[in-house]
């Protein structure tokens, strides 16, 4: 019966939130409005200040329910909302909305010319209207129409295109030219997760608030600089308590990149020296303050814990030091500029039932990795090994709740794959789509639970197309990363599960390239940076490379929260994890996806391996 009852109220569901998008949306939530309401509804305002798309995920029949407000008005007869690969109007997926006098309503899907200059009328139509009047609209799309000429709605990031009009639509024409919308705020572009977790509300209501932030910090005129901030935190971290949300403060939208605080994990009775300068200068001491306590990048926005964890702070024990880095990118050089920005910390009293913590996936931070030139999806992989995860998970392992993926600017895809043996488990995040401008942490709709002796794989792809020398991994924003910045419970001491390629790994490649390749610029006992910089990048060359980083034995990072290794062997020379290259196959339900007279819109470029991107 039970069953019964769960199955009735899943196929239920779909109504209520129709009803729900047709009642609640034209009024403000509380929180003392309907709980389906507050957890479900996701909105934004697509001009930032009138036009209002509020959105629901029906993750049951897998359909996302849509509401607009003011997409129409007196001047405005006409509304187009769709989803594009990477922002660009060409091979677009685009509903378009005609509204006369609200007597006769048109809809008609669409896609765009590989141009973006034409609108043709798709052969199937998947824009699903269920009001139309002269102010607001609401529509359904399903994930997967099954339809080659719509993109799939994914857990990525999507690019959501608009605009509307004033003049008459050819729509019932099989083609007709995209409107050019000049005017301003009357078209634009948002980056969003459209298929998103439910919003996560906070039960307690007795909550204190603090702020760490950055005291009129002098941003320095060069393009990248770390600047540190140490402090001591006030009386209140006498007791423990639990970080339950955490929001960034920006003060410098423009210059600050990201962002993160590190707790000093040393005796409660150990003194920090207070510091705020450039993080190459960091007092010897400080450099213990190396656990991470919150983080931000481009695009993120507050990021709340489940009920069930927080980060624990505080109570006996805990030394009341903190260290709070800012990576300032200012490629123009700004002279004068003084930031204060940091983070809004939410703490509770009331301790929830699993503490919290944050590991980092992916790539170590070296220039023992680089990416050739010329590449249009050139894929670096970084290793959590089974070894790794064996030596420091408790025998129930964790619970993945929360991630952020994180690239500089060349980064276009990245996704951390879940091994168990020699079986691979769901993904623990997946962005086919990525852009370093909207790096949100993300709540997971599926949440893993990583056992010992499992692996997890971080893969960042990278388009270097237009640039003549390698790209090397490090620090600065013309540098790369590859990180997958995970949350999880109960809390360990693993604080970084990364690699790179090991050190004689790298000294016999540059042997092998310098006496059998011929690239007599490599200088053996030179700098790797300027080694890989002389390599004349050619397509077997480019090969090579890309197997020895498949290949060969890594230097692991497996470190605890104070920046030491887990002892029990030796963390050099490690293999990496097998992992079998695939192309994803997204259609398994749609046997007739692609039928040979059509070419797919998410069909595109391809790179190594045959594996497509965009």
């Amino acid at each position: 019966k039970q069953e019964q009852r769960q199955r009735r109220s899943m196929q239920l569901l779909p109504v209520m939130l129709m009803l729900l998008l047709l009642t609640l949306f034209t009024r403000p939530l509380s929180v003392h409005s309907n709980r389906l309401s507050d957890t479900k509804l996701h909105e934004i305002f697509l001009d930032d200040k009138e036009i209002k798309l509020s959105w629901m995920v029906d993750w049951y029949k897998q359909e996302v329910l849509f509401h607009l407000q003011n997409a129409f008005n007196e001047q405005h007869r006409w509304f187009y909302l769709g989803f594009s690969k990477r922002g660009s109007l060409a091979d677009a997926d685009i509903c378009f909305f005609e509204n006369q006098n609200g007597f006769f309503n048109v809809v008609t899907d669409t896609y765009t010319s590989p141009d973006g200059h034409w609108v043709r009328k798709d052969y199937q139509q998947d824009c699903e209207v269920f009001k139309m009047d002269e102010f607001t609209l609401a529509f359904k799309r399903k994930f997967d129409t099954c339809d080659p000429l719509d993109l799939r709605l994914h857990e990525g990031t999507m690019y959501v295109v608009w605009a509307r009009g004033e003049s008459e639509l050819a729509l019932e024409d099989h083609q007709f030219a995209l409107p050019n919308v000049t005017a301003p705020h009357e078209a634009g572009l948002k980056m969003l997760q459209l298929l998103r977790a439910d919003k996560i509300l906070i039960p307690e209501t007795d909550l204190q608030q603090i702020e760490i932030t950055l005291e009129q910090a002098p941003v320095p005129n060069r393009e990248t600089t770390y600047w540190c901030h140490v402090q001591r935190l006030d009386e209140f971290v006498k007791n423990r308590l639990h970080i339950v949300q955490f929001e960034p403060i920006i003060k410098s939208p423009g210059i600050v990149h990201h962002m993160e605080i590190f707790h000093c994990e040393t005796d409660e009775h150990v003194d920090i020296p207070l510091y705020n300068g450039d993080c190459e200068q960091l007092p010897l001491a400080a450099k213990v303050c190396s656990k991470v306590m919150a983080l931000w990048a481009m695009g993120a926005s507050t990021f709340t814990y489940p009920p069930e964890a927080g980060l624990p702070i505080g109570g006996p024990g805990f030394n009341p030091y903190v260290r709070l880095e800012v990576h300032f990118n200012n490629p123009e050089l700004q002279e004068g500029l003084m930031d204060s920005s940091g983070f809004r910390i939410k703490l509770s009293k009331a301790l929830r039932q699993y503490d919290a913590g944050v590991m980092e996936l992916g790539l170590e931070y070296t220039d023992k990795m680089a990416i050739p030139p010329g590449q249009t999806a050139f894929p670096l992989s970084g290793y959590c090994v089974a070894d790794c995860t064996r030596a420091a998970l408790p025998k129930t392992g964790i619970i993945i709740f929360g991630s952020q993926l994180h690239t500089h600017l060349r980064g276009v895809r990245i996704l951390t794959r879940h091994f168990r043996g020699e079986q691979e488990l769901r993904e623990v995040n997946r962005d086919d789509y990525y852009s370093h401008h909207f790096q949100e942490m993300r709540t997971l709709h599926y949440k893993p639970r990583v056992l010992p002796g499992d692996a997890l794989v971080t893969t960042c792809y990278y388009n270097t197309l237009g640039y003549a020398n390698a790209t090397l991994g490090g620090f600065s924003i013309s540098d790369e990363m590859c990180v997958n910045y995970i949350h999880y419970y109960p809390a360990t001491k693993l604080e970084v599960c990364k690699s790179s390629v090991s050190e004689e790994t790298l000294e016999d490649y540059f042997i092998y390239m310098k006496r059998k390749e011929h690239q007599h610029g490599i200088h053996l006992n030179g700098a790797r940076s300027a080694n890989y910089r002389t390599i004349e990048w050619t397509q077997p060359h480019v090969d090579q490379l890309y197997t020895m980083y498949m290949q060969e034995p890594l230097s692991m990072q497996c470190n605890r929260s104070d920046g030491q290794r887990f002892e029990g062997r030796n963390w050099e020379g490690v293999a990496p994890t097998p992992v079998q290259i695939k192309i994803p196959i997204h259609r398994k339900l749609c046997p007739n996806y692609n039928p040979l007279w059509l070419k797919p819109l998410e069909k595109g470029e391809c790179d190594l391996l045959g594996e497509c991107i965009y």
